[in-house]
């Protein structure tokens, strides 16, 4: 097993740069940064990728946006914020003056529109569920409530009212996600292809698009409408994509980008520790999904088991990456709602061990001593490198320690997702990053019906668990109710946890005022040049 991982190390280290790849800088104040492959989504209201988001919060503005610490939330088109005493009605007042990138006027009628669009069930977004917090949201969602029993009003141009479903400190914080992003209602319903192209494409943000060149380069340039427009400091961002992370190491290199955050293990050891590194700790973890809808992974011991086998450390040493190995489903980087400067995960603790032997015996106990009788695991993955390596190191550990034998099928990235939601798959690499700060935003994804999880578990008890934890106030019962909440979540291991993640990036000295947020999304809002 050593000398097998050594192999792959070995072979991940030499990974060569794609050749003949070329960028050509943008002269001026124009930051160059690289993304990895087309974003998947250019609506925001249908958005949930990662990817996506580092352009899409670029583009488009909510009522509340983090701040220039990216830590902190602050109103962005929202000018302020009243909350009923019962925490349930959020009666925002907008800015006046607001204008869409094409001149025309923005208002809270938009808002209203745009909410209701991501909650339609004939939308079919996959960031719905983002929004059941609303009165009615899921209901409606689900086709049993009408849209206009939706608890989101435009009561004015400038007014906008929301009732909640159940209690949600973080629900200002929801607003600056793209979900919560207007879209224009003319433009939405004029046209299937209005993300298709600059020349119909309006967006809100402090940019706009100016170009885009499909598996080549996106430009985006100040929005004069914006109602920051005389703050933004630079002459637009030109987001290039580059595949491989050697490629983007070259290019960083060679000055060809100027931000980079898809870091090769390389680049790591070149960089680190010099005044052009920086990490962002975030508030996601990566995971695989069991499909508890396969006889085999319908038994909880059998994915107890397979969790058990794997050696995370490992796998992280082989993929060269920084992030920290995880024993729970929220990451170190959430933080305690009791104890100062602590993280959720101090408090909670590890919720399982590692452990191949008891996990040899758990499989033995469910049917399958040395692995026998149990079928060929289809381990699902992205046409990535990385992705790649990190199936068939914990193939490998599978075999060595349960007696499983695996096969590994990739998928390009827009496939890949409606391949895992067809079931088409035993075990999946996947991963979230959540769009609030709280505990709870990493145990939403595992409720019955959510999009962000792809494992066909469904599970009443924890939907109740969950939705009882909603209806807790008090800080201490509802941190004690959420580490309950996971414990019975581990006992059940629908997916596997493996690492909390850490983000690492690169800027040039030249350049200052990058902020990258807990949700791992870099704004170039603040951005200078020195």
């Amino acid at each position: 097993m050593k000398k097998f991982l050594a192999m792959l190390m070995l072979a991940a280290l030499l990974t060569t740069a794609l050749a003949g790849f070329q960028i050509a800088l943008a002269e001026g104040g124009t930051i160059v940064y690289s993304i990895q492959g087309d974003p998947e989504e250019m609506d925001p209201g249908l958005n949930s990728y990662a990817r996506s988001s580092l352009v899409l919060q670029n583009l488009f503005k909510g009522l509340y946006k983090f701040a220039s610490d990216g830590k902190s939330y602050v109103p962005a088109l929202a000018e302020s914020c009243g909350v009923s005493e019962d925490g349930l009605t959020y009666t925002f007042h907008l800015r006046e003056g607001l204008l869409w990138s094409d001149g025309s006027p923005l208002n809270a009628h938009d808002f209203e529109y745009s909410w209701k669009r991501v909650l339609n069930p004939e939308v079919a977004s996959r960031a719905a569920s983002d929004l059941w917090i609303l009165k009615n949201g899921q209901a409606y969602n689900q086709g049993a409530a009408a849209q206009e029993d939706v608890g989101v009003k435009a009561t004015d141009d400038l007014t906008l009212v929301c009732e909640l479903e159940t209690l949600a400190p973080w629900f200002l914080s929801m607003t600056a996600t793209t979900s919560y992003m207007p879209v224009k209602k003319d433009v939405v319903e004029g046209t299937e292809a209005w993300t298709k192209s600059p020349d119909t494409y309006v967006s809100n943000g402090p940019f706009m698009l100016k170009e885009y060149s499909s598996l080549s380069h996106l430009l985006l340039v100040p929005n004069p409408n914006y109602y920051l427009a005389d703050e933004i400091q630079i002459d637009g961002v030109k987001i290039v994509i580059i595949p491989d992370k050697a490629t983007e190491l070259t290019a960083y290199n060679n000055g060809e980008i100027n931000v980079s955050d898809e870091l090769s293990p390389d680049a790591l050891k070149q960089y680190a520790g010099s005044d052009e590194f920086f990490t962002s700790g975030k508030i996601g973890i990566q995971y695989c999904d069991f499909n508890c809808s396969l006889p085999e992974f319908s038994d909880k011991r059998v994915r107890q088991a397979f969790a058990m086998a794997i050696d995370r450390q490992a796998v992280l040493t082989v993929l060269g990456l920084v992030e920290k190995p995880v024993f729970g489903f929220v990451p170190y980087s959430q933080p305690s709602l009791t104890v100062e400067g602590a993280s959720y995960r101090d408090v909670a603790g590890d919720m399982f061990k590692e452990d191949p032997a008891a996990a040899k015996a758990l499989l033995a106990e469910a049917g399958y001593p040395n692995g026998e009788n149990f079928p060929v695991v289809e381990i699902v993955t992205k046409n990535d490198n990385e992705q790649k390596l990190m199936a068939q190191v914990i193939g490998e550990m599978w075999k060595a320690n349960l007696g499983v034998e695996y096969s590994i099928t990739t998928y390009e990235s827009a496939v890949y997702w409606d391949e895992l939601e067809s079931g088409h798959f035993s075990v999946d690499r996947n991963g979230y990053t959540c769009d609030y700060v709280d505990p709870s935003a990493n145990l939403k994804i595992w409720v019955t019906g959510s999009n962000a999880s792809e494992n066909q578990w469904d599970d009443p008890v924890y939907d109740g668990m969950f939705a009882e934890a909603g209806k807790i106030t008090d800080p201490a019962e509802r941190e004690a109710k959420l580490i309950e909440i996971e414990k019975y979540l581990v006992d059940q291991m629908p997916g596997m946890p493996m690492y909390s993640y850490e983000d690492p990036y690169l800027v040039k000295p030249n350049i200052k005022g990058i902020v990258k947020n807990p949700i791992g999304h870099i704004y170039f809002e603040y951005a200078h040049f020195e």
